[in-house]
């Protein structure tokens, strides 16, 4: 649904100015990214490289067999595969895709066990930002760099979307294992028409795009709409006992109080052992009573923040609060990344409701948004890595990120595909908010010991959540474990 209000009559300069700061936010090399211009590929809109990864000796027609693709549940319904084929896929290559559990850490292990197992299939993997450097690191991807030729690889490096690059550069060599397949970042969806009833105009709605209320405002906004409408909830968020908790929700939170979880974005990748450990201090606390008032409304944060997300919250992770806002229209709000827009859109078409956009409510520290975003890779163990190398290749193409937007709503991992993003019917509305949230983005602290670490985070702020034990139990809890597990790995 298009907000018309909230971009304006003049898409010159302003947009212009809008991508600058996106394709800033985002980490574009250099000004390559942002003319557009090749940087050794055919010079064309679709480069992915213009030769071949190929042996010598062998053609595209001869490769053929399946090529499975660990992807997720998206990819798999709504993702086209003859984009890849035009993009120079060969038609004897068949392109399937397979999915594992919902939640990010159920795909992980799963994708371990295959891994460990040296199973053949998948071929091509993608795996979260927060957990692909371990598996980098372990030797179980393939490094590109020993498998595509140079001109590729150097294309990647000079376009791809620079985050999502980093994460797939092994830490010491910086060797390529992984192409970005997409970036993605958080943001705040919400109903106009709920909020028109209680008398917010367009004005508010096209403010909060740059300038997002406070998480004391957004409370009571979202609880004013709420007694009004005829939905069930007010704000959705993920809470559950997941990795989700750990590396996005609740880094928002502590992040936007003003705590951290080794000091601040210095210590966030180590040196592990040598690093504050701040998990306990009264702003981390301060975090856990944010995201506990917004469930109870004790009055425990410092900030003056109603009761507006259900106690359900402590047990959902994104697709159920997606399902509760978008197929069933029965919240003011909702948290989710930024694929969930698109389906809102979606299922918000033909009806009453009405679709807006924010960035984070801010804290005393500002608004904070967790990085998130997959990548690309190869299995060491694929019996058809020819054949996996020209999907990888195609992959990497304009025209196959700009389908992916439009199929899956997953943003593009080249930076100078964004300008596509500015005009798409869907998201154009909504860029300035997703330029914010861009560039106000929160990394998750990924080393060797944070899946130890999230795992002592999601419970203890799970367990703060449904009042199981008070947010300075479970920020004592907290700091006591994760100083133990720094110790440990650096003695």
């Amino acid at each position: 649904m298009v907000d018309s209000d909230s971009r304006g009559s003049d898409r010159g300069g302003k947009s212009s100015i809008t991508r600058r700061r996106m394709v800033k936010a985002i980490g574009a090399t250099g000004a390559a990214g942002l003319a557009g211009c090749s940087g050794g590929g055919d010079g064309g809109d679709g480069d992915g490289g213009s030769t071949s990864s190929t042996p010598m000796g062998t053609t595209g027609d001869e490769l053929g067999g399946t090529v499975t693709i660990y992807s997720g549940q998206n990819h798999k319904d709504n993702f086209d595969n003859q984009v890849l084929h035009d993009a120079g896929v060969p038609d004897s290559i068949d392109i399937k895709h397979t999915t594992g559990p919902q939640a990010t850490g159920g795909k992980q292990q799963k994708l371990k066990i295959a891994l460990d197992s040296e199973a053949r299939d998948p071929d091509l993997v993608m795996t979260d930002n927060g957990w692909t450097i371990p598996f980098i690191v372990r030797g179980d991807l393939v490094n590109l760099e020993e498998e595509m030729d140079d001109e590729f690889i150097q294309n990647v490096k000079d376009k791809g979307v620079q985050s999502m690059v980093e994460t797939g550069q092994h830490p010491e060599t910086g060797d390529l294992y992984s192409i970005p397949a997409f970036p993605d970042f958080p943001a705040i969806e919400y109903r106009k028409d709920l909020l028109r009833n209680v008398g917010y105009t367009d004005e508010d709605f096209s403010t909060w795009q740059t300038d997002p209320p406070t998480w004391a405002e957004f409370s009571s906004i979202v609880a004013e709409a709420h007694a009004e409408a005829d939905v069930d909830y007010g704000h959705l968020w993920q809470g559950n006992n997941y990795v989700g908790l750990s590396c996005c929700t609740f880094n928002e939170f502590l992040t936007s109080m003003g705590g951290a979880f080794f000091g601040g974005p210095d210590n966030l990748f180590g040196p592990i052992g040598d690093r504050p450990v701040t998990i306990g201090e009264e702003k981390a606390v301060d975090g856990i009573e944010l995201a506990r008032d917004l469930i109870h409304g004790e009055g425990e944060s410092p900030m003056d923040v109603e009761g507006v997300s259900p106690q359900e919250v402590a047990g959902w992770i994104e697709p159920d609060t997606l399902t509760q806002f978008a197929e069933e229209a029965n919240s003011v709000a909702l948290r989710n990344w930024t694929y969930a827009i698109g389906q809102s859109a979606s299922a918000f078409e033909g009806s009453d409701a009405e679709l807006g956009v924010m960035p984070l409510p801010k804290g005393p520290n500002g608004s904070w948004h967790a990085q998130g975003g997959w990548v690309l890779s190869m299995n060491p163990h694929s019996d058809n890595k020819e054949a996996a190398k020209e999907v990888l290749k195609a992959w990497f193409n304009d025209e196959v990120y700009k389908h992916q937007l439009d199929s899956t709503g997953l943003l593009p991992g080249k930076a100078d595909v964004f300008s596509y993003v500015e005009e798409h019917e869907t998201y154009g509305p909504y860029f300035e908010a997703l330029s914010y949230s861009g560039e106000n983005m929160i990394p998750r602290p990924t080393t060797s010991v944070w899946p130890n670490q999230r795992e002592v985070i999601s419970s203890e702020v799970n367990a703060a959540i449904r009042k199981e034990k008070s947010a300075q139990d479970a920020a004592d809890a907290m700091q006591e474990q994760i100083k133990a597990i720094e110790e440990q790995a650096s003695g």
